[in-house]
C-alpha cells in the first residue's frame, strides 16, 4: 500500500509525502522521519506578568462560533504563508466549530483580534472547562491560537492569561519556539510539559526536492543516498549549488561530503532538527571535517517549521 502511494505521487510529480504518525515505530521503515514537533505549554497565571509594550492600538472581541469560522481562514492564510512546515487545511476544516458544550469539557469560546483598520489579525480557541476537583479548578485551555502580528498575538495572550477565577492556562499543540517566553518579566511561567512529533517527512525524489527548497546562505556540497529499496532512483551521489538565482541538484560521480539515510535528509529538508544530533546517531557519516557543519547551516530555520493541525 505504501510503495503504491510512493508511485501514484511521483506520477502526480509529488516529490515529498508527509504524514501524522499514530505511533513513532511504524512509518520509519518507509522512509518516513520526524520533520516538526509540538510542546504542551502550562503558565502560571500569577506569574505571567508582561513586560512593557506599546499600548495594542486594536480590539479583542469574543464572538460565536459562526465568526469564528469565518475568521479562522482569514487568519490562517497569511500565517501559513510565513511558517515553514504549515499545511493548507482542507474546506471543512473549520466547520465543525460550535457554541455547544462537549460534555463536560465546556463550551468552546473564540477570542479575536482586529487591527485598527478592523482587520482581523489574530484568533483563539479556549476553553473554561467545569472541574469537579479543587485541583484542576480554574485551569483554561487554549485548543488554537494564531496571530499574523506580534502585537495581535501579544494581546490575545495577555487577555487569555488574565481570566478571572483561572490558575492555569495550558496550551497543547504549541511550537517549540513560543515568542511568548520573551514577552514575560519570569521567562519561567511558561512551562513545557510535555513534547511529542508531530509531522512526519519523506523525501520521494530527493533531487526535485532539495532544488525546489529555499536556502539561506550559498553552498556546495555533496551527498550520497547508500540506500532506498522503494525510492531507489534516490540512490546516488548529489551535488547541492544553493548559488545562483536557483539551487540545483544533479548527480555526480566522486567522493561526498556526507553520506545520509533516507531519514535523516527527510528530516533535514524542513530545517527543524539537529544535523549535528543525526551525525552523533550515526544517521550521518561524514567524509570532510566540516561536513556536518556545512549541512547544519544550509538547512537549518529560524524559527523552527511548525505545523499547527495534524492530518
Amino acid at each position: 500500500m505504501m510503495q503504491a502511494m510512493f508511485v501514484s505521487a511521483l506520477e502526480r510529480s509529488e516529490p515529498l509525502a508527509m504524514l501524522s504518525a499514530s505511533e513513532g515505530s511504524i512509518y520509519g521503515r518507509f522512509g518516513f522521519s520526524v520533520a516538526t514537533y509540538r510542546s504542551r505549554l502550562e503558565i502560571g497565571r500569577h506569574e505571567a506578568e508582561f513586560l512593557p509594550a506599546p499600548a495594542d492600538t486594536g480590539s479583542l472581541e469574543l464572538v460565536d462560533a459562526t465568526v469564528a469560522r469565518s475568521v479562522w481562514p482569514e487568519v490562517h492564510r497569511p500565517v501559513r504563508a510565513n511558517r515553514v512546515g504549515e499545511l493548507r487545511p482542507l474546506a471543512s476544516h473549520w466547520s465543525s466549530l460550535s457554541d455547544s458544550a462537549a460534555g463536560t469539557s465546556g463550551p468552546l469560546r473564540f477570542l479575536i483580534h482586529r487591527s485598527a483598520e478592523g482587520v482581523a489579525d489574530g484568533i483563539a480557541n479556549f476553553r473554561l472547562p467545569w472541574s469537579a476537583t479543587e485541583r484542576d479548578a480554574g485551569t483554561l485551555i487554549i485548543e488554537a491560537l494564531e496571530a499574523t502580528d506580534s502585537q495581535a498575538y501579544r494581546a490575545l495572550w495577555q487577555l487569555l492569561l488574565d481570566f478571572d477565577l483561572t490558575r492555569t492556562v495550558v496550551a497543547p499543540g504549541r511550537p517549540r519556539q513560543e515568542p511568548l517566553t520573551w514577552m514575560l518579566t519570569n521567562p519561567r511561567a511558561v512551562r513545557v510539559t510535555r513534547q511529542s512529533d508531530n509531522l512526519w517527512a519523506r523525501l520521494l525524489d530527493v533531487p526535485t526536492a532539495l532544488a525546489g527548497r529555499a536556502y539561506a546562505n550559498e553552498e556546495s556540497i555533496t551527498l550520497r543516498i547508500p540506500d532506498d529499496p522503494m525510492c531507489p532512483q534516490n540512490v546516488g551521489t548529489w551535488e547541492l549549488k544553493t548559488r545562483g538565482q536557483r539551487p540545483t541538484c544533479v548527480p555526480v560521480d566522486r567522493v561526498p561530503d556526507a553520506v545520509l539515510s533516507i531519514q535523516a535528509i527527510s528530516s533535514l529538508f524542513f530545517g527543524g532538527v539537529s544535523a549535528h544530533d543525526l551525525a552523533y546517531a550515526g544517521q550521518i557519516k561524514a567524509n570532510s571535517l566540516d561536513a556536518v557543519d556545512r549541512i547544519s547551516r544550509l538547512f537549518s530555520i529560524d524559527p523552527l517549521p511548525h505545523n499547527s493541525f495534524g492530518f
